[in-house]
Parts: structure tokens; C-alpha cells; sequence
């Protein structure tokens, strides 16, 4: 059994400081003479850019040339490897996919259906990387702040409730939707929670996560320079961007006509991969699939109008509901009974989905993360049948193993300790991951 504290973050200098105590004020950061003392706001920050065009001249090299013999001798390849490695325990947030899959630098691509939750995912985790430290970007072409925010208090009132319902089987404790957040229910009718869940949700991202309301009108290059501003308002920390989403980016224009719906897709995808690997950072972009691919499981094929994504990305990730994996989608026609089935499906509360990775450069490829969703408080939680916590990595999940797992769950959880149990499948097989804290804020993950 391994413990290890993986809630420490290191230190983030510039506009992303670290998670401040609860009740005590974070200080300004400093900056050198002549930066911006606030960081750059992101309607200036598009502001400042200069007018888009694809395939501008930059004062940037096309290329870097790399002498085999200077780059082990002169020592950079161990800078690369400390580099990299630091990104080992980097999480998203979500146990049973950070069993799998650390969060190192790269083009991650994550798609799914409309109405499946995409973005509630994907502002979800740019809320959990924030809280562990991170320096986020949140992209949202469709979506306001206001809408993102609400949706953040609302898992913020849900998580309140559940733990709560952890610790004394019950628990009236109220859980408003997003849409009863802005239209003032909150506010109205229990103000002091409302307030309590703006404090917890402030001090938990500080001022490590900005959203960038680009109303439809961004363009990739619009992106690229406001990066590029916010890592010079960082003094060059390289905070992950998440765009939401690739296909209402706006066309670029070339001479004085937009870019065509096929070729504007493959320029994005391309500038924003060319983005990540200048500046080694990790973007992750979230696209909308074929509605030929509605009723089939994901796979290339749904992202076959989404630009080079199955060349150019290093993760590609698909969001499916888990009825997918019933041997009727594997069948021609019976159209009606599919329909039915995802109906229903899409109706449930909560709804199962899955998260499936179909490529992926840093790992194991080919696995699946079981989610539960809860649309009406825009909460994503690993799906499990036993209550939260640790890890068991590579063994499959018997009658006998998960008999042991209770055990242990009843041993940390009389000792003080929040623990979780999740599911996941990799190919051929079921594993079982299982996440602890203590009240002391210590992690635990054991490997069987």
C-alpha cells in the first residue's frame, strides 16, 4: 500500500497562484517592472490580437532543426525527461480515468453527440484542474460565463448534499439546476447557502481558472494570441486550454474569403496542434460528431468530418451513453428499437456514460470509463456500486476480490478516511479503482 500526498501542488507563478486556506486572502502575485499587474482580461486579450488571417506571416522559425549529438551532450535531454515526468501525477479530477490516463501535454480531442454533456464534462474537469493548482483557459464559443458559473455552483450544491447524506444518511440540503441559479431561485429563497457554495467554489479555483466568452465569433487565430498573451502574463506558465467547441470556431479568412467548412476544420485542428507543441502544453478541444454516427458506437468514423483529428490528435476520447454497448447497435436497421433504447437511455436519472478512449500516445489505449451523469446538477461522478475512493490497478474484478474491497472500505471509512470504489473496462477485462483521502487531506492508492 502506497501513500502519498498528490494534493500538493507546485508552486504556479504569475496570474495562477496556489489554492489559498479557506478564509484567508491570497495575495497579489508579483510581477516585474513593466507586466500587468492583474492579468490580461480575456475580451482585451482578443482585443489586442491583430486582425486573423490563416497562414500569416510570423516571426517564429516554420521548423526546429535538432543536432542528435548537442541535444545529449549539452544536456537537454534531461531537462526534456524532468519536464515531462512532472506531468506524471498531473490529474483531471475524475478517479477512474486518472487510474489510466495522467494528463501530460498533448492535443486531446473529446467528442460526443449534442445534449450528451461534452461541455459540462469538459468545464467540470477544467473546474477540478483549477482547484489542484492547475492554470486553466476555459474557450467557450457557446456557452456564457454566467452559464458555465451557475453550472459550477449547482455540482458545488449537489456535492454538499451527498456528502452530507455520506455522514448522516440524510440530508435537506438544497439542489438547485443551473437554470434555477440564474433565474434566481437561489438567491431568493436560501441566500446564506447560495453564498456559502460562491465561497467554497472561490477559494477552491482562486484565480487560476478564466473563461473566454467568445460568442461565435473567435477564430483559431483569435485562440492562438490570446495563449500567447495569457503565458506572457503568466511570465511563461503554460496553463491548459480547453476549447469549446471546434466546429463554431469562425472560419479564418484567406485574402479576403473565409475558409470553406472542410478546410477551415483542418486549419483549426492544425494551428492548435502547432499552438500545443510550441509551447509544450495540453489542449483539449472538444468536437461534435457525424449525425450519420447517432446511433453507433464511437469510433474514427464519427469525427470523419472533423478535420485530420484522427491523425493529428494525441488522445481522442468519445463521450457515448452506455446503452451503446448493447449487441443491438452492432446490428443493421431496426431503427425504432435503437431510438427507443437511447430514448430511454438519455431519460434516465442518472444517465450511464461512457468515456471512451479510442486513441492515445502516452498509454494504454482502447479502455472505457464508466460515468454517472446528473444533468440537472451538471455532475459527472465515476460510476461505482460501492461508495468512493482508491485504486486496485490490473486485477480483475471476482466475487472474492470485491468481497476484500468491502472490508477495506469499512476499515478506512471507521479510521476517518472518504473512500471511493469505481469500475472501469479495459479490453477483455474489468478493473476496479478505488480512491482515498483523509480528513488530513492525505491520499492514498493501493496497487494490488
Amino acid at each position: 500500500m502506497e501513500d502519498r500526498n498528490n494534493a500538493t501542488a507546485a508552486p504556479i507563478p504569475g496570474p495562477f497562484p496556489q489554492p489559498a486556506a479557506r478564509g484567508r486572502a491570497q495575495p497579489a502575485p508579483a510581477l516585474p517592472a513593466g507586466e500587468p499587474e492583474e492579468p490580461i482580461p480575456p475580451d482585451q486579450a482578443v482585443a489586442a490580437a491583430a486582425p486573423p488571417q490563416a497562414g500569416a506571416a510570423s516571426n517564429s522559425p516554420i521548423c526546429k532543426v535538432t543536432c542528435a549529438e548537442s541535444y545529449f551532450t549539452e544536456g537537454r535531454f534531461g531537462q526534456d525527461v524532468a519536464t515531462y515526468s512532472s506531468y506524471a501525477n498531473r490529474m483531471t479530477g475524475f478517479a477512474n480515468l486518472d487510474s489510466i490516463q495522467p494528463l501530460y501535454p498533448g492535443f486531446y480531442v473529446l467528442g460526443a453527440i449534442s445534449s450528451l454533456g461534452k461541455t459540462t464534462f469538459a468545464h467540470q474537469m477544467a473546474d477540478q484542474l483549477a482547484a489542484r493548482g492547475e492554470g486553466v483557459i476555459y474557450f467557450s464559443l457557446e456557452q456564457t460565463s454566467f452559464e458555465l458559473f451557475s453550472k459550477s455552483l449547482a455540482r458545488g450544491f449537489y456535492r454538499t448534499k451527498e456528502d452530507e447524506k455520506g455522514r448522516t444518511g440524510a440530508s435537506s440540503y438544497p439542489t438547485p439546476s443551473s437554470i434555477d441559479i440564474r433565474r434566481g431561485v437561489a438567491s431568493s429563497s436560501y441566500p446564506d447557502r447560495l453564498a456559502e457554495q460562491v465561497d467554497a467554489y472561490v477559494h477552491m479555483v482562486g484565480s487560476r481558472l478564466f473563461v473566454v466568452d467568445g460568442a461565435f465569433s473567435l477564430t483559431v487565430e483569435d485562440i492562438e494570441r490570446c495563449i500567447e498573451l495569457f503565458i506572457a502574463a503568466a511570465r511563461g506558465h503554460k496553463p491548459v486550454a480547453i476549447i469549446d467547441y471546434l466546429q463554431i470556431i469562425a472560419p479564418s479568412v484567406v485574402g479576403s474569403r473565409p475558409l470553406e467548412a472542410k478546410a477551415s476544420i483542418d486549419h483549426i485542428v492544425h494551428v492548435l496542434k502547432s499552438v500545443q507543441s510550441k509551447h509544450g502544453m495540453t489542449v483539449i478541444v472538444i468536437s461534435s460528431l457525424n449525425r450519420q454516427n447517432y446511433m453507433t458506437p464511437v469510433d474514427f468514423e464519427s469525427f470523419k468530418e472533423s478535420g485530420g483529428i484522427e491523425y493529428t490528435a494525441d488522445v481522442v476520447w468519445g463521450l457515448q451513453l452506455a446503452a451503446m454497448n448493447d449487441e443491438l447497435f452492432a446490428k443493421e436497421g431496426r431503427v425504432k428499437e435503437k431510438r427507443d433504447k437511447l430514448r430511454n437511455a438519455k431519460a434516465a436519472a442518472p444517465r450511464a456514460v461512457d468515456l471512451v478512449c479510442l486513441k492515445n500516445r502516452y498509454g494504454r489505449s482502447s479502455y472505457t470509463a464508466e460515468f454517472e451523469y446528473h444533468p440537472a446538477s451538471d455532475v459527472f461522478a465515476p460510476a461505482c456500486s460501492l461508495p468512493a475512493g482508491i485504486c486496485f490497478v490490473n486485477r480483475p474484478a471476482g466475487k472474492a476480490f470485491l468481497f476484500g474491497l468491502k472490508f477495506l472500505f469499512w476499515g478506512l471509512t471507521t479510521h476517518g478516511w472518504s473512500v471511493t470504489i469505481a469500475k472501469s473496462k479495459g479490453t477483455g477485462n474489468e478493473f476496479v479503482h478505488v480512491w482515498g483521502y483523509s480528513s488530513a487531506g492525505r491520499a492514498l492508492e493501493w496497487h494490488s
